[in-house]
């Protein structure tokens, strides 16, 4: 057990916990309703474009391809250290979608479409209807577990790796998916359950930028 990134993800998780709750009570519904009125413009359309890089179904195709991939490379050539860093970003990705597709269960938060038709705004728990799935964003939640991953692994480019993740988890609020404590606690997830699968496959020892896991 690393005992520093432990304390780091429970010391960040409860600082995310805080800012979800001071969103949630003072500054979600605002923003929403504001991106609400941008619908059909150019900054919505343009977001809309952007949402689609973390796509479910792109990203499960993408994992579907990668795995079969890995699995006739792995047959063929063994484990080498670059497949083993392709299969570490797929299991990141992986181990990602699975926790937070549970927490989106769990929490079954209404969707701002919600607020916006039925005025409902809030929690309704265990529920199983997407339009309660708003916490956390599951595009968000995605798209910084497999950027956070890369930036593990090429290491120089990891402000262009997470900068194109943090405009995907806005643009999930301009399009009116989401709200900002739901982008921020996707983003939250993605980036430690990317961070703990990287210190179980390659060991206390290595440190982030090296080429191996």
């Amino acid at each position: 057990m690393d005992r520093d990134l432990l304390k780091r993800t429970l010391w960040s998780g409860a600082v995310c916990a805080v800012l979800v709750a001071v969103l949630f009570i003072w500054v979600d519904r605002p923003v929403d309703l504001a991106a609400h009125r941008l619908a059909g413009g150019f900054w919505a359309r343009a977001a809309a474009a952007l949402s689609c890089l973390a796509d479910h179904d792109l990203f499960n195709a993408a994992l579907f391809a990668a795995f079969i991939y890995l699995g006739g490379a792995v047959l063929y050539r063994g484990l080498t250290s670059g497949l083993r860093l392709a299969l570490y970003v797929c299991l990141a990705v992986c181990v990602t979608m699975l926790l937070g597709e549970t927490f989106k269960w769990i929490m079954g938060r209404y969707r701002p479409v919600m607020l916006f038709e039925h005025d409902l705004y809030g929690f309704s728990f265990f529920a199983s209807k997407g339009s309660q799935h708003s916490f956390p964003s599951g595009h968000t939640f995605r798209i910084f577990s497999a950027m956070t991953a890369l930036s593990l692994v090429f290491y120089r480019a990891r402000f262009w790796l997470l900068g194109l993740a943090g405009l995907v988890g806005v643009s999930r609020v301009l399009v009116t998916r989401h709200y900002p404590g739901d982008v921020l606690a996707g983003a939250f997830v993605g980036v430690f359950c990317a961070l703990w699968v990287w210190r179980i496959m390659q060991g206390p020892a290595q440190k982030p930028g090296r080429h191996y896991p």
